[in-house]
């Protein structure tokens, strides 16, 4: 019988009891306030204002009314907030996949710096291996996947972060720690932990060293590359690994050399896409990216200040 824009009018006139006030307050003209007044009247059947000396006063129905319709309102209100919240941001929900060596390295300082800017939005993490993490992106579970050396999948796309390089990390006082750069064959008979065959990144670097007519038989075989950096921290062997896990496993008593074949794997968000990212998604990408220039550069500073140490 009523609809909320009847009761905004009749809430006005009631609250400046007069049509002219209520008018102004409303940006409209002040017939159409008055017509709208009569024609709820005239469908209600009853009086909503008893007219003295050019003031309104409102009558107990009218008041009863609005008592009954201030819940409306209240709503309303909350819904325009909510829809000016998601406008400027402040509020959502950003669901992030990432494969391990991303989420120990990169991902914690991304998602506490972006709660502390944006404390109502909600930021999930979810740390899978590759395939699983572009999985749950395809199926919609995730927002955003953040992956190294991804392979072509119908439904995605990927948008590049940075390339990283392909890396050796060992203890300062292992021989190779003198050498400028390290070819697969300096890694034959050496104790070498690096990623399994069975994954991408595992593959290519066999590929290198067949390119050099050697094996690649790593002596502990890891899924994820920060398990095999760990494993040169707790002072054994090795590893080939890309340059930011490298880097975030980077101690005093280890250094990091370049490996020969320049290897790289690119650093990728993962998007649908038959859909748009939300500006959430899209501000977190951002600050993803910026995050690993940030960390690339300060972690190369204190890797040149660790070899040109006494």
């Amino acid at each position: 019988m009523l609809n909320l824009r009847q009761l905004e009018i009749l809430r006005a006139v009631v609250q400046f009891r007069t049509t002219v006030g209520a008018a102004e307050r409303l940006g409209m003209s002040q017939p159409s306030i008055s017509n709208t007044i009569r024609h709820t009247e005239t469908v209600l059947g009853f009086a909503l204002f008893e007219r003295v000396n050019n003031r309104l006063t409102p009558t107990e129905e009218a008041m009863i009314l609005l008592e009954q319709a201030e819940p409306l309102f209240l709503l309303r209100d909350a819904v325009n907030q909510r829809a000016t919240d998601l406008q400027k941001g402040q509020i959502g929900r950003v669901r992030v996949a990432a494969t391990a060596e991303i989420s120990e390295s990169v991902l914690p300082g991304v998602i506490a710096d972006y709660a502390r800017k944006y404390p109502r939005v909600q930021v999930s993490l979810e740390t899978r291996p590759l395939d699983s993490v572009l999985q749950i992106v395809e199926n919609g579970v995730a927002d955003v996947g953040f992956i190294m050396a991804a392979y072509e999948r119908q439904a995605l796309q990927y948008q590049l972060i940075r390339p990283l390089r392909l890396v050796c990390l060992c203890a300062q006082d292992d021989p190779m720690a003198q050498m400028d750069v390290i070819l697969p064959r300096d890694l034959v008979r050496r104790p070498l932990v690096g990623p399994q065959v069975a994954n991408r990144i595992g593959l290519v670097m066999a590929e290198s060293f067949r390119a050099n007519g050697l094996d690649y038989r790593p002596n502990i075989e890891t899924r994820f590359m920060n398990a095999a950096a760990r494993i040169v921290r707790e002072g054994w062997g090795v590893a080939l690994v890309d340059e930011l896990t490298a880097y975030d496993a980077l101690r005093p008593g280890l250094v990091i050399r370049p490996y020969g074949p320049d290897l790289t794997f690119d650093l990728s968000a993962a998007l649908l896409k038959s859909k748009d990212p939300s500006r959430q998604t899209q501000r977190f990408i951002a600050d993803f990216g910026r995050r690993v220039s940030q960390r690339l550069a300060e972690m190369a500073g204190q890797a040149a200040a660790s070899d040109s140490a006494p």
